[in-house]
């Protein structure tokens, strides 16, 4: 018996030892059952923490004998080591998730006590760098949600902070987070650790994704229990896919509607709700909203809006968008519904209303436009195809005085003939964008081409805003070149006027050959380049005021110091015309520059050094012994200096700017420096280096304006066709894709952990 027991105890193989649990410095949290709603949020972008935890530390003893006998190994007596575990080969397939390149960025070595900072400061902090946390278009959820929670599960500092950011508009797809996020507001907020229906702010549904179909084993989504208990509840939309480009299916049946249990949460109040622990305590007051005639569906047409707008969560709506309405002939012997006049009509219930959207309707036509309200600041047309440049025209000199954004895509009737008078209707206005990209309606034959007759004519000189920051032109097409001329002419004209310009991006069609073209692009980039673009020069380098400890040494004493003659500057540049420097805006080469010396061998006590002698051609340069230099004074050796980089740098920078002014002056309107600003003489003061270029244009005759500010700056001026999907030689590859190679049982390419 002795002996079996023995033998059986040789042959089993021993169990694996347990590894040292890994030190954490999370600190636990009262509200641990709602890790599974914090997972959920992030399994997305990563695999879940829990399932990675419970896949490595899973016991063996919890295989079953199939699997197990995978795992066994022979038992070697006289090893004494562990067994290693089986290895299993990765999978050959590649990851669906990208990972994200980490940048390593070098710093000062001082790590700064972060959670010390106040909680206001950190939610903005995290705000910044975790927007957004999901895709605007498809709603998937992006890797900055998970960046949240490790910085949440980092210490308790940083733990409501990074909640609070990802609660105000959590993602909600995959369709499980939704429903957690349910059961985590109607939990007792008693039993949590923070307050999470106060850090709701903004909902947006995706209702194919989330809303329309039921979750096995929890049902529909609840949206009553989502929305009743949401005290800042402020932002509250409802998409589909069915509603975006490329409009091909606004014709389709959608069977989801909104329930009437939306309308019942906005306006619910629990009698024993307390405004101290955070309840809600009044009605919601959406800022905004947004309405589809297929989600409205047959139960809130159009005539209900102005009694739904009168209602008092919907009385504070500042931005409210409408898809899909489309104007209905009337039939025989039926009258005009005048929808344009209903639609007007809810409008005006909405006294602080200033974001305005309409999304594919016909409804937006001469009779809609002139009865919108007239203190509109944003206003989005988005493939509307019965807006054109007259209506629009008129429309903007009776309601653009305030306007403030305007963004017009993928109207197909809508030219730019509306630009001759956009400056005087719109003196306010911030932001243009334009998207001339069009869609066809049917995918069996096209019909995207536009459908006014010219983009812009040659002597509709566009105006522009003064108060511009934004232009955005893309796919600008059918317009003949005299017309393209004068439109890029009229903004090099109007840079003067335009000083708050700071992005500049125009994609532009010419149907001509390809060597007029070449010349065009050549000119035409280049002269808004030249007058926009900005060419910023580098910082100066930090000079620290107390040096190193390795370099605290007793300064040169003041009488060794006397006993020293100054030299005159080497020449730092040669004359030249073609110079490729640009400007800069340095300081005055007069300027005082304290230089530090380098200290002596002697141990004196420490001394100021005498301010040294200024030249107004040559920088002072302090000389140390040891080092030998050739003078036009004397013969004798003298010593060389000690000069910091920073300081060398800076006295460089200000004998080219001497230089380039001095070439300036002498060469001419023919000189390549053009865009270098003018440099006075020396001795003179420069302190308005910072003022606007102007240079001579031409020969002379008409001076230019060197406007200098916009960071972006994108000019493309090509013949290619605009398509709905623009194909670029980045598509095409010259081999397949790595990732999915044949499987070598030789090669030595296993993950650790349990095969099974």
């Amino acid at each position: 018996m002795a002996a079996a027991a023995v033998s059986r105890r040789l042959r089993t193989p021993p169990r694996a030892t347990r590894a040292k649990a890994a030190i954490s410095y999370a600190e636990d949290s009262s509200d641990s059952d709602l890790e599974a709603y914090y997972e959920a949020v992030a399994s997305e972008p990563e695999e879940p923490r829990s399932a990675t935890r419970s896949r490595t530390s899973r016991p063996r003893s919890n295989l079953t004998p199939q699997k197990r006998k995978h795992t066994q190994r022979s038992y070697d007596p006289d090893h004494k080591s562990t067994p290693k575990r089986r290895k299993t080969p990765k999978p050959a397939t590649p990851k669906t998730v990208m990972t994200p390149t980490i940048e390593h960025i070098k710093g000062s070595g001082v790590v700064p006590p972060w959670q010390n900072l106040p909680y206001h400061m950190l939610v903005q902090i995290f705000q910044y760098a975790s927007y957004p946390l999901y895709d605007e278009h498809y709603f998937q959820p992006l890797p900055s949600s998970r960046w949240l929670l490790n910085v949440a599960y980092m210490c308790r500092s940083f733990a409501e902070p990074a909640l609070t950011v990802l609660h105000s508009s959590p993602p909600l797809v995959p369709m499980v987070q939704a429903h957690r996020l349910v059961d985590l507001l109607k939990a007792d907020p008693l039993a949590m650790a923070y307050k999470y229906r106060q850090k709701v702010e903004s909902l947006r549904i995706d209702v194919g994704q989330v809303a329309a179909y039921s979750l096995p084993g929890s049902g529909l989504l609840d949206l009553h229990g989502l929305i009743k208990d949401l005290p800042r509840l402020v932002d509250l939309e409802f998409y589909h896919q069915k509603d975006t480009s490329p409009y091909r299916d606004l014709d389709t049946t959608i069977k989801w509607t909104y329930p009437e249990s939306i309308f019942d949460a906005l306006e619910y109040v629990d009698p024993a709700a307390d405004a101290s622990r955070g309840d809600k305590t009044s009605v919601c007051k959406l800022k905004s909203w947004r309405w589809s005639s297929r989600l409205a569906g047959k139960k809130w047409p159009i005539e209900m809006l102005p009694e739904l707008h009168s209602k008092l969560f919907f009385s504070s709506l500042r931005k409210i968008a409408f898809v899909n309405y489309q104007w209905v002939p009337p039939k025989k012997d039926e009258e005009d519904p005048n929808h344009e006049k209903v639609l007007a009509k809810a409008l005006e219930a909405l006294p602080e209303l200033e974001h305005l959207i309409f999304e594919s309707s016909t409804l937006v036509n001469a009779t809609l436009l002139p009865m919108l309200p007239t203190g509109l600041k944003h206003l989005e047309l988005i493939n509307c195809w019965e807006v054109n440049a007259d209506d629009f025209s008129a429309f903007l000199n009776t309601h653009g005085r305030q306007m403030r954004c305007l963004t017009l895509n993928h109207n197909q009737s809508l030219s730019l003939s509306f630009m001759p008078t956009l400056g005087v209707a719109c003196p306010k206005l911030e932001v243009l964008r334009m998207n001339l990209t069009y869609f066809n309606l049917h995918a069996t034959y096209h019909d995207s081409e536009p459908i006014y007759d010219k983009l812009l004519e040659p002597e509709q000189v566009p105006v522009w805003p003064s108060k511009l920051q934004i232009i955005e032109l893309i796919q600008l097409r059918k317009w003949e070149t005299e017309a393209a001329e004068m439109f890029f002419q009229s903004l090099l004209d109007s840079a003067e006027s335009l000083p708050d310009l700071r992005k500049l991006t125009i994609q532009a069609i010419l149907n001509i050959g390809w060597r007029d073209r070449s010349s065009f692009r050549h000119k035409w980039v280049g002269d808004l380049e030249r007058v926009f673009k900005r060419v910023s020069e580098p910082p100066l380098p930090v000079i620290s005021v107390r040096p190193r400890i390795s370099e605290a040494k007793p300064l040169v004493p003041p009488r060794e110091e006397l006993k020293q003659e100054p030299i005159e500057n080497e020449k730092v540049m040669r004359k030249s015309k073609r110079s490729p420097l640009k400007s800069t805006s340095s300081k005055n080469a007069s300027d005082p520059v304290s230089i530090p010396h380098r200290p002596s061998k002697s141990h004196a006590p420490e001394a100021v050094s005498p301010p040294a002698r200024r030249s107004t051609r040559t920088s002072t340069r302090n000389l140390e012994t040891g080092k030998y230099a050739e003078s036009s004074d004397s013969e004798t050796e003298v010593a060389e200096p000690y000069i910091p980089a920073s300081v060398r740098d800076i006295s460089r920078r200000n004998a080219l700017a001497r230089e380039l002014g001095i070439l300036k002056q002498t060469a001419g309107s023919a000189s390549p420096l053009v865009s270098t600003p003018p440099v006075p003489a020396s001795g003179s003061d420069s302190s308005d280096s910072d003022a606007p270029l102007i240079k001579n244009k031409g020969k002379g005759k008409q001076k230019e304006f060197i406007q200098g500010m916009c960071d972006i700056m994108e000019v493309r001026i090509d013949n290619l066709r605009p398509t709905e999907n623009q194909v670029t030689e980045a598509d095409f590859l010259d081999e397949e894709r790595s990732g999915d190679e044949d499987w070598d049982e030789n090669k030595d390419n296993y993950d650790d952990g349990y095969a099974w």
